[in-house]
């Protein structure tokens, strides 16, 4: 593979390590506040959080080996388990892990034979955050 500006990351789809070279990684995250308000002489109003939902996108480059595995998940009718980690650039090597219904997937091949990739989907339920172990 040539060289890619990016940082180096693992995503793990249905247990299955993914190594990507990610160039943009999002995720947006949302939770549906619920009105509580009491009907009382207060005036106030009082706010639950409540469903949460999210979007993860990422874009990147990726050989072959590892498209074929995400060839595999994204052909899966069902919501898939999660865990992604970007291993270098950050100052951070924490996780996020969930369910994943994958909607969106393109890739276009390159002349030094990697591929470009964009992937995206809507979590399912919630998504666990794992902090950084310093060291």
């Amino acid at each position: 593979m040539g060289f890619v500006q990016g940082f180096l990351a693992t995503l793990t789809l249905d247990t299955v390590d993914i190594t990507l070279f990610v160039t943009d990684v999002s995720f947006d995250q949302s939770k549906t506040a619920l009105d509580k308000s009491v009907m009382d002489s207060s005036g106030d109003s009082v706010m639950l959080p409540g469903l949460q939902t999210g979007t993860l996108s990422i874009n990147g480059h990726i050989d072959q080996a590892n498209l074929n595995a995400l060839e595999t998940s994204w052909a899966k009718d069902t919501a898939v388990a999660f865990t992604l980690e970007v291993n270098e650039g950050l100052a951070t090597d924490a996780e996020w892990a969930g369910n994943i219904a994958m909607s969106d997937f393109t890739k276009a091949t390159t002349f030094d034979g990697n591929w470009a990739f964009s992937i995206s989907g809507d979590t399912s339920g919630a998504v666990t955050y794992t902090p950084s172990v310093a060291v």
